[in-house]
């Protein structure tokens, strides 16, 4: 394993702070279900399936935007909290229907990142 240099460290950490600026933002967006965290974990979703060509090509760049942009921007434990809280308030339907959406909405879109770019490589 290599070792991690101070300049990669920090543009990873910066990278981050802007993908976690943007959850922030995003987590503001809320409606029947918090929309703004399940677009958040699509678009890094969709960004991580964008960024798989980066590892073969610039391992650098492919951790600051994996690591750092798509790792500040996606949340697991907003998602989870939301969720919980559903379930507390007895909103059984929304609770699934968040996990549901949580669960597939990113893994989908992390193939359609995927696609795009093998598709744009031919």
């Amino acid at each position: 394993m290599k070792t991690l240099d101070i300049t990669t460290a920090v543009a990873i950490a910066i990278a981050g702070g802007f993908g976690s600026v943007i959850r922030l933002f995003l987590s503001r967006w809320i409606g029947v279900l918090p929309w703004g965290i399940l677009v958040a974990n699509v678009l890094a979703s969709f960004v991580m399936g964008l960024g798989l060509s980066l590892f073969a090509v610039n391992t650098v760049l492919a951790q600051i935007v994996s690591v750092g942009i798509c790792g500040g921007l996606s949340t697991f434990s907003s998602f989870s909290a939301q969720t919980v809280e559903y379930f507390k308030a007895k909103q059984i339907w929304r609770g699934v229907f968040n996990i549901l959406l949580n669960f597939f909405a990113p893994a989908l879109a992390a193939l359609a990142g995927i696609f795009l770019l093998l598709s744009l490589l031919k």
